[in-house]
């Protein structure tokens, strides 16, 4: 009888309780991490205490570069670029640099794990990556990033960004990108998007998951998942190419952003779990469009137009 009982009681159970278990944010290769970085730092930098009093701050912002970068496909751009202008006060294309550097790590981690899920349809790099090649090369080497351009471009791009991530909060398909159009569509519109990344730091993966989401009707983790993985493998390329053809990185810079990326990036899957996706999507786009909208204001203020 006692046993008929806690088989009646296990039958009430939830089974999304015993199925799916809470992810833990503490691991112990964030301590390690925080240790390797810190002998890094202290034994290469020329001036390791003077930069780290004017820089680390830039932990902080690194940190929400890593939460934002991989809750959704959108670089982590949309948060460093704008606080790098208008509180820091650091050239913009110096801002461009630091924030490749920063999302090739933040990114990285993220893509590892979109690609455990097995939820991304990896087939589709054949196509994506040549087309964001192909743009990144062409905004980077052929039509230089300027303070003008990314302060032009940022603006339109995050409001559109933002409207974008709106549409898509009802849209619950769960079609799977195996069955989608490939080819041509994706290629020509990974190269708009590796452009737009070449020039402001965000873009690629934006425009790949609101394609196959809007006009596609892929479900939202397969189509941000290889966004996430686009963005990655564009922040990395880019990042080499400003080390050996425009002038380096600042990397005195990139180093505090990276190391708050990396725990940034750990929290986002974590907090995930407490946060539903609709809320996260709300609050981004709010961010999204406010940042469009100050860019928009500094460039008319700028030049003059009231």
């Amino acid at each position: 009888m006692v046993n008929t009982t806690q088989t009646l009681e296990n039958l009430h159970k939830p089974a999304a309780i015993e199925q799916i278990p809470r992810m833990r944010y503490f691991s112990w290769g964030l301590p390690l991490f925080a240790i390797v970085w810190a002998i890094a730092y202290f034994s290469l930098s020329k001036d390791a205490a003077g930069g780290f009093h004017d820089c680390w701050p830039l932990i902080g912002v690194g940190f929400l570069t890593g939460i934002l970068a991989n809750i959704s496909a959108v670089g982590g751009g949309l948060v460093f670029i704008p606080v790098m202008l208008f509180f820091f006060h650091f050239p913009a294309v110096l801002a461009l640099k630091a924030t490749l550097a920063s999302q090739s790590i933040a990114l990285s981690s993220g893509s590892i794990a979109w690609y455990q899920t097995g939820k991304v349809n990896t087939k589709l790099l054949r196509y994506t990556v040549p087309g964001l090649l192909v743009g990144s090369t062409i905004s980077s080497l052929m039509i230089h990033p300027s303070a003008f351009l990314i302060k032009t471009i940022f603006g339109p791009v995050s409001i559109l960004i933002g409207i974008a991530t709106l549409l898509m909060l009802n849209r619950s398909s769960q079609k799977e990108i195996s069955t989608l159009p490939k080819s041509l569509p994706l290629f020509l519109i990974s190269i708009i998007g590796g452009m737009i990344t070449g020039w402001i730091s965000i873009g690629e993966g934006e425009v790949i998951a609101a394609y196959l989401m809007l006009a596609c009707g892929a479900s939202s983790a397969s189509s941000i998942g290889l966004g996430v993985i686009l963005l990655a493998i564009n922040s990395i390329y880019l990042t080499i190419v400003h080390s050996l053809f425009l002038g380096g990185v600042p990397w005195h810079i990139a180093a505090f952003t990276m190391l708050g990326a990396v725990y940034g990036a750990r929290l986002a899957p974590f907090l995930s779990q407490w946060i539903s996706a609709r809320t996260l999507k709300i609050i981004f786009s709010i961010i999204a469009i406010a940042d469009g909208i100050l860019f928009l204001v500094q460039v008319f203020v700028s030049h003059g137009i009231k």
